[in-house]
């Protein structure tokens, strides 16, 4: 989200008042939005299999672990789709 912009995270690149963005950043914000749905997508899943609708039942400190297998899980989904 652009909103996020010198927060420290990753974020798109603006376009430039009067101008367009160049090529390497146009690039940079496909890759940038591509991961973007890709947790958005996981974060869905997440919530299909009621894990976060019915509440997380195992321990907090396995949570992180949880989230990211089932974002790297999505993004392998993904890349391998034919287009």
């Amino acid at each position: 989200d652009k909103g996020y912009q010198g927060t420290g995270l990753t974020t798109p690149y603006r376009k430039p008042p009067g101008r367009d963005l160049t090529d390497v950043r146009r690039a940079c914000n496909t890759a940038i939005n591509r991961i973007r749905a890709a947790v958005e997508r996981a974060v869905a899943h997440l919530k299909n299999w009621k894990i976060l609708k019915t509440g997380y039942r195992r321990s907090l400190h396995d949570f992180p672990r949880v989230l990211r297998t089932v974002t790297k899980l999505e993004i392998y989904r993904w890349s391998t789709r034919p287009f």
